[in-house]
């Protein structure tokens, strides 16, 4: 993730920036960055974007916490870590935590932001800028409401590709080769989500549009809407996906 959003920084222009990656990939090195410099820019007006796995944190920060100015900006990707763990390990550090999703990869992503109360309304811009590179930005006042976020934003690509799959498996089973399922089964998905972009009208009404009373449609969106079903599974996994974010948080 934090390879995707350097290069959505990299595409809008954004200057001076400094990477630190003790396993640097193919593409991460071949990327117009100082990559590792022998010196590093450390003064008040210094952004910081923490992009490591979570469970490494704390060794990350204690090996380049010499390096962060005090009173820089730290913009923390972390799934799972508290801005008040984060505080305790920056202290004095303006923290904004952020909670991306993978479609920032292709510059149409959704984060969620917040942060701690002392941050000013100019490095609040400046985060906003930052990550609107990479998509769009929405600022949650409850850090709770990140938790709702991952369960929603950050875990629902995957639901999507999982829906797919499904389609997939489905087509296959009514008589289409492999490949051809896939073909189906994507295309339907991705053409409806663009016309969900680019429609006015909300995607309960879209549903309405496709669907004739006694169709074929209506048919399959008996089973699919009848209890239990997709509505209550849905549910059902964004709530276990919030209380896991919930439970990350405590460890």
């Amino acid at each position: 993730m934090g390879q995707a959003m350097l290069k959505g920084w990299l595409d809008a222009g954004f200057s001076s920036i400094q990477v630190l990656e003790n396993y640097p990939s193919d593409t991460l090195s071949s990327l117009a960055i100082e990559l590792n410099p022998a010196d590093i820019i450390t003064d008040e007006n210094q952004c910081v974007i923490l992009a490591v796995k979570p469970q490494n944190y704390r060794e990350v920060l204690d090996e380049h916490l010499a390096n962060i100015h005090p009173e820089a900006m730290v913009v923390s990707i972390l799934a799972g870590i508290p801005l008040s763990a984060l505080q305790n390990a920056l202290p004095g550090r303006r923290i904004v935590r952020a909670m991306p999703n993978t479609p920032a990869t292709i510059g149409q992503g959704l984060t969620a932001l917040c942060s701690g109360s002392d941050i000013s309304a100019m490095h609040k811009d400046f985060a906003t800028r930052l990550v609107q590179a990479v998509g769009e930005v929405v600022w949650v006042d409850d850090e709770a409401m990140i938790d709702a976020v991952t369960a929603v934003s950050g875990s629902g690509p995957a639901y999507l590709f999982h829906f797919v799959e499904a389609l997939t498996a489905a087509a296959i089973d009514v008589g289409f080769a492999p490949d051809m399922a896939e073909i189906f089964a994507r295309k339907t998905i991705t053409g409806s989500a663009a016309l969900l972009e680019n429609s006015k009208e909300d995607a309960a009404q879209l549903r309405e549009n496709v669907t004739s009373k006694g169709g074929t449609t209506q048919a399959a969106l008996d089973v699919l809407m009848d209890e239990p079903g997709l509505r209550s599974l849905m549910r059902e996994a964004v709530r276990a996906a919030k209380k896991r974010s919930e439970d990350l948080s405590k460890i």
